[in-house]
């Protein structure tokens, strides 16, 4: 008899879907404007300067060894190319 039940652990719960990236999303493909003032529309605005990419935050993905004298990467997010400066931070190229 057991007098005392192990609990099963939770399954992990599922990841959330980035709003701006499905608003950004239904821009391009639907054609569905969003509401002023709202951070999609200021990413939206953005891209019109081109070369700020499509996302507010930059996932670098380094396509180099940092050996190299000027390590190259691509954003995970909006595919832009970019390097990494003297400072260490990355920038779009």
């Amino acid at each position: 008899m057991m007098l005392f039940r192990r609990r099963r652990p939770a399954p992990p719960a599922a990841p959330r879907p980035d709003p701006l990236a499905i608003a950004v999303l239904e821009y391009d493909e639907l054609g569905i404007a969003p509401q002023p003032g709202t951070a999609a529309a200021l990413a939206i605005g953005l891209r019109a300067f081109g070369r700020s990419g499509t996302c507010t935050e930059h996932r670098p993905i380094a396509t180099t060894s940092l050996s190299d004298p000027r390590p190259n990467a691509t954003c995970e997010r909006c595919g832009q190319a970019m390097i990494l400066d003297d400072g260490g931070d990355w920038r779009i190229a």
